[in-house]
């Protein structure tokens, strides 16, 4: 069971400090990661603590202290069937539980598709053949494990990437803008990241909200469709790959 901490006066571990990778050849899957807190002020017997969790669940993974990180033997995610998002956290070494310092929502490096920051995962999808999961506030695109081949289709099928592709980041924009109200302007939220991929092809800023919007988000998903084109015309070329695929 995972204790409740107080996070008063808690400092943010930056995410580039935290490398965490899954081994997804072992099963079940297991995990390594390498933390650098150095220069944060933290005290050196600051116990060092990293969570796994999924949904619902989650384990916990003592990881030695600040000055001494010493992974666990056993790093094996026996709870946790696919898709985890990982906490990082410091806690007072006094018996409090006292959170010093956390880091969440950090996603393991693993195999990517070719949208950059979307990551992939085989799971049983019944008849569909793929679907978008916003798990722990990560997207991630399930891709059915029971059709052949799969993986190596959504990496290397060109005709397949300009099907998906635009669709998967218009619905990403669209959960992060509309659905979640996230702040283009946010440097350091769980969005930021998607953000700037976007603003590498599309220069145009969101349209500031005005008073008489009133929860109306039409201008908002206009800006989503016209970075959707920029993204299909200047970064993707969908259609070209489409018709040099249906060509050949």
């Amino acid at each position: 069971m995972i204790r409740r901490f107080n996070y008063t006066q808690r400092k943010r571990i930056e995410q580039q400090r935290i490398s965490i990778e899954l081994h997804e050849d072992e099963t079940p899957f297991t995990f390594s990661a390498e933390l650098n807190l150095d220069g944060m002020g933290l005290p050196p017997d600051a116990l060092l603590v990293i969570i796994a969790n999924r949904d619902r669940v989650a384990m916990r993974f003592d990881w030695g202290t600040v000055a001494k990180p010493a992974p666990p033997q056993d790093c094996r995610l026996t709870d946790i069937a696919s898709n985890p998002s990982f906490r990082v956290m410091a806690l007072a070494a006094d018996g409090s539980g006292r959170l010093l310092a956390l880091a969440d929502g950090i996603k393991p490096k693993r195999g990517r598709v070719n949208v950059s920051l979307l990551w992939m995962q085989e799971e049983d999808l019944g008849k569909e053949v793929w679907r978008l999961d916003f798990a722990d506030g990560n997207p991630t695109m399930l891709v059915n494990k029971n059709i052949p081949g799969i993986s190596a289709a959504v990496r290397e099928d060109e005709a397949f990437r300009a099907l998906v592709f635009p669709e998967a980041l218009r619905s990403i924009l669209t959960r992060a803008l509309i659905v979640e109200d996230y702040a283009i302007d946010d440097d350091e939220g769980s969005w930021a990241d998607w953000i700037g991929f976007v603003r590498d092809f599309y220069g145009e800023d969101l349209p500031a909200a005005s008073p008489d919007d009133d929860g109306d988000d039409t201008a908002i998903a206009k800006w989503i469709e016209d970075a959707v084109n920029a993204f299909t015309t200047k970064r993707f070329h969908a259609s070209d790959q489409y018709a040099n695929v249906r060509s050949s």
